[in-house]
C-alpha cells in the first residue's frame, strides 16, 4: 500500500527530476527506513496478559523520568515553543542609519529583525532538538524493562525423586514488560531468539531479540527477583541466567560473573593493637 501510494505521489513530480526505476527504488529505501525507526517505538513481538500465580523472575521500580514521562513532554513543547516565537519574532541585528552623517550627526543604530532564512533556520533546529528530546524519552520509557520472565519454568524435581519433565527450549517464551506497559500488559518473544548481554557495568543486563532494531534494558540494582530482594546483582544474575536455558547468552556476561577482588585486601580476622 505504501509503495502504491509513493508511486502516486513521484508521478505529481515533473520525470527529469526522478527517472523512473530510480524513484522507486528510492521510494522503497525511503519506506524501509521509515519502518525501521517505527520499530523503535513499537515493538515486535506477541501482545501477552501475565497471569501466572508465582511472582516474575525481574521486577524493578520505574525511574523517575518514565514516570513523569508526559510532564517532562509538557516542558519540552512550553520550552520549544517558546524558543522558536522567540527567534522567528525578536532575533534581530543592529543597523547603523547614516543618514545623518550628511548633517554632521553621529549615526545612530536601530535593530531590524534578522533575514528569514537565518530565523527559520535556528527555529529548525530549536524544532529538532524539541522532537530528539522528546524521541528519546519515549524510546527510553519503552525500552526500559519493568517486569521480566521466562515461562514456562524449568522445575527442579530431584529432590522429590521424580524424573523431571523439562519444556522443550522452543516451547518457552520470554515476557517483557516496559514502563510504556499497564497492569499485566507486555509482549512475549520466543526463548530462542532471545540474547543477553553485559551492560555498561555488572548493574545492567541488556535483553536483544532477533529482527528488534533496538534492545531493553534490566537494572539489576534494587531488583525483586521472584517476589523478593536480591542480596546483590550478582546474586540476581546467576538467578536469572539459571532460568534462561534455551536461550543465548555473550560471552562478555559470562566471563566475569563476580567482582573482581583487590589483590591487596586478604580474608581473615581483624587483630586489635
Amino acid at each position: 500500500m505504501y509503495t502504491i501510494f509513493g508511486r502516486r505521489l513521484f508521478s505529481l513530480l515533473p520525470s527529469s527530476l526522478f527517472p523512473a526505476k530510480s524513484h522507486t527504488r528510492f521510494m522503497e529505501t525511503l519506506l524501509s527506513r521509515a519502518r525501521h525507526v517505527l520499530r523503535l517505538f513499537r515493538p515486535g513481538g506477541v501482545p501477552y496478559a501475565y497471569s501466572e500465580p508465582r511472582p516474575p523472575l525481574f521486577q524493578t521500580n520505574s525511574p523517575w523520568w518514565a514516570k513523569y514521562a508526559y510532564g517532562l513532554l509538557a516542558c519540552n513543547i512550553f520550552m520549544t515553543g517558546s524558543a522558536i516565537d522567540i527567534t522567528w519574532k525578536h532575533w534581530s541585528q543592529a543597523v547603523k542609519d547614516e543618514s545623518n552623517e550628511k548633517d554632521g550627526l553621529p549615526s545612530t543604530e536601530y535593530y531590524v529583525l534578522r533575514p528569514a532564512w537565518q530565523r527559520l533556520g535556528l527555529c529548525g533546529v530549536f524544532f529538532g532538538g524539541g522532537v530528539a528530546a522528546a524521541a528519546a524519552l519515549f524510546i527510553g520509557r519503552i525500552r526500559f524493562t519493568r517486569t521480566f520472565d521466562v515461562f514456562p519454568r524449568i522445575v527442579d524435581t530431584t529432590a522429590t525423586g521424580k524424573r523431571p519433565t523439562l519444556t522443550r527450549p522452543n516451547q518457552r517464551q520470554v515476557f517483557i514488560q516496559s514502563v510504556g506497559h499497564y497492569r499485566n500488559r507486555g509482549l512475549a518473544f520466543p526463548l530462542e531468539k532471545c540474547l543477553l548481554e553485559r551492560g555498561r557495568d555488572d548493574t545492567e543486563m541488556l535483553l536483544l531479540v532477533e529482527g528488534e532494531r533496538a534492545h531493553w534494558y534490566m537494572d539489576l540494582s534494587n531488583a525483586l527477583i521472584d517476589g523478593e530482594k536480591a542480596s546483590s546483582v550478582y546474586k540476581a544474575r546467576e538467578v536469572v541466567l539459571k532460568n534462561w536455558k534455551g536461550g543465548l547468552v555473550s560471552e562478555a556476561l559470562l566471563a566475569n560473573p563476580h567482582p573482581a577482588i583487590d589483590g591487596r585486601w586478604k580474608q581473615g580476622p581483624l587483630k586489635s593493637t
